[in-house]
């Protein structure tokens, strides 16, 4: 008894001198992004600010978050205005240092790699920061140093401390120079207020003073009448949409040209835009320097004045010399007057010498009588309701012309296409819809309707996927392997996604929802689209409701693929 009394004794001695570092902890916490910048002495400036923000205490022990810190060495402290550090320690100026800090804070660990992609990046404080990794440059700040990784997050020294702009896009204007039109016009149209709302973020297409004077003088005089308040209104609203978007890849903003998505104008037109041969355009105009940060959004500088579209799409063909045996068809069914009205329609307009195709040509010798009901047949092929994007859309989608017939817009290899018809010119814009200019006619076919599409149909146009995708993946075409089985993706889901459980359609989904704008390596992406194509399969190939009999009867071999 007095031996084990004796022992107990010892142990719980031991217990208590033996020292805390060596009790188990997780060894990530010794080396998030808050502790691994505490052992630095260079960056001992930084970590006064680190330890007063709210943030800081994420950074230092919350090993399950994940962020990538730009954080300014002590030289860069030492270069501010003297007592600029004092004053922002302050407990007077918290607020200031929580925006401050934020600044040099995006929530996501990202590594090289990845931020050589970006131009903007939104970081933890909401605001907008430029970025050129690949120039070195963050801001009018530069990278120095070595990246630090942790176990919450990355660390890339710089050598200034970065400051938030306080300007906002109005402001910015002003101060630029190249603007002095533009923003007259803005305070006239009394926008002031949109253009400053700091409590949103915005997207500016700012014409110069030199794309004002494109404009014959008389007509910007005029702008500035009493009695043209709100044509000028109207133009100055049409220059600015209520979301952010970026011309290059950005953490945070949507970017310009992504699939499917249009930037839409206070005005409530929409700003289409386009890159071809490299240069970007917005309605049309040239977009000549792009992703400028300011407290509420981004701006880019455009070199030409964008004006509203004023004229119907009825109007536009009729103004197109290239046109006019569509405009007689139109006039000679009565569509002509659902072009001319408020209510919106997509025409795909084949242009004069698609009309000379044999099986057509008769149509427009003789567009009376019997023939009306032709004409009105093919032409309703070429209309559908509403405004749909033709420059930037997603790979494959299933439209409904006015008379319920589906119609398919694609993409491959580059070129968008209607019906397999090349579209020559995209998204002209009319007041009431969308004008695209075809080389050929599109025929009137009543097809089969998708319904009679079988599961066997579905298994073979997945397993032609697979061995497609693959056949990209090995020779080194991540991307191209990616973009197939998004393309395909879209077209699966439409046609055979009735077929599938939920966890087949889900992954398909993301797949083709990624698909809109990258963000993560081509070869992950393909990976992870091959590995959605095969679910489906697995799903449709253990539905063995009369799949394996149809197999048999088509003498089909069934392809192999691995788990």
């Amino acid at each position: 008894m007095k031996t084990s009394l004796l022992l107990f004794v010892w142990i719980l001695t031991l217990t208590l001198v033996v020292p805390h570092s060596l009790q188990a902890a997780d060894p990530a916490e010794a080396k998030t992004v808050g502790r691994i910048i505490s052992q630095r002495a260079d960056l001992s400036s930084f970590l006064r600010v680190l330890e007063k923000a709210e943030l800081g205490s994420s950074l230092a022990e919350k090993t399950n978050l994940s962020y990538t810190v730009f954080a300014p060495s002590n030289k860069a402290f030492e270069a501010l205005p003297e007592g600029a550090v004092a004053t922002l320690l302050s407990p007077r100026n918290d607020d200031r240092l929580e925006e401050v800090f934020n600044y040099h804070v995006l929530g996501r660990a990202e590594p090289p790699f990845e931020l050589e992609k970006y131009t903007t990046l939104k970081m933890a404080s909401g605001q907008w920061l430029a970025i050129d990794y690949g120039k070195g440059k963050i801001g009018k700040a530069s990278f120095v140093g070595e990246v630090i990784p942790c176990s919450n997050g990355v660390v890339y020294i710089i050598d200034q401390v970065l400051s938030p702009t306080t300007d906002d896009l109005f402001q910015a204007l002003q101060k630029d120079g190249r603007f002095s039109l533009f923003t007259k016009a803005i305070t006239a149209s009394r926008q002031g207020k949109l253009y400053q709302n700091v409590h949103a973020n915005y997207t500016v297409f700012a014409p110069t003073d030199a794309a004002f004077a494109k404009l014959p003088k008389e007509v910007v005089d005029s702008l500035f009448l009493p009695e043209n308040d709100e044509r000028l209104e109207d133009i100055i609203k049409h220059h600015i949409s209520d979301s952010v978007f970026s011309a290059g890849p950005s953490f945070g903003a949507t970017r310009l040209g992504v699939a499917d998505v249009t930037p839409v104008s206070a005005f409530g037109q929409q700003l289409n835009f386009a890159a071809k041969g490299g240069k970007p355009t917005i309605d049309g105009v040239g977009i000549i320097e792009t992703d400028l940060p300011t407290a509420n959004g981004l701006l880019h500088v455009v070199d030409s004045v964008i004006l509203p579209a004023q004229k119907s799409s009825l109007e536009i063909l009729k103004e197109d010399p290239r046109m006019q045996k569509l405009v007689t068809l139109l006039e000679a069914c009565g569509l002509d007057l659902a072009l001319a009205d408020s209510v919106k329609y997509t025409i795909f307009a084949p242009l004069d010498e698609a009309w000379d195709a044999k099986e057509v040509k008769g149509l427009v010798a003789d567009p009376t009588g019997a023939n009306r009901e032709r004409i009105f047949a093919i032409l309703a092929r070429h209309v559908i309701t509403g405004k749909h994007v033709s420059e930037n859309p997603v790979p494959y989608e299933k439209l409904r012309t006015i008379h319920g017939a589906p119609i398919y817009l694609t993409v491959d290899d580059g070129r968008t296409k209607i019906q397999g018809i090349d579209i020559l010119e995209a998204d002209n814009e009319a007041f009431n819809g969308l004008v695209n200019v075809i080389g050929k006619v599109i025929g009137d076919p009543m097809e089969l309707p998708e319904n009679d599409l079988t599961k066997l149909d579905g298994i073979k146009f997945a397993q032609a996927t697979l061995r497609d995708g693959s056949k990209l993946y090995d020779a080194g075409q991540y991307e191209a392997s990616f973009r197939l089985y998004a393309r395909r993706g879209y077209e699966f889901i439409d046609k055979y996604g009735r077929f599938l459980a939920n966890n087949g359609s889900v992954r398909l989904r993301a797949i083709v929802a990624l698909s809109v704008d990258p963000v993560v390596e081509f070869a992950d992406n393909a990976w992870n689209s091959r590995n959605a194509f095969r679910t489906a399969l697995r799903e449709l190939e253990v539905q063995k409701d009369g799949v394996e009999d149809l197999l048999q009867l088509s003498d089909d071999e069934a392809s192999s693929f691995g788990r």
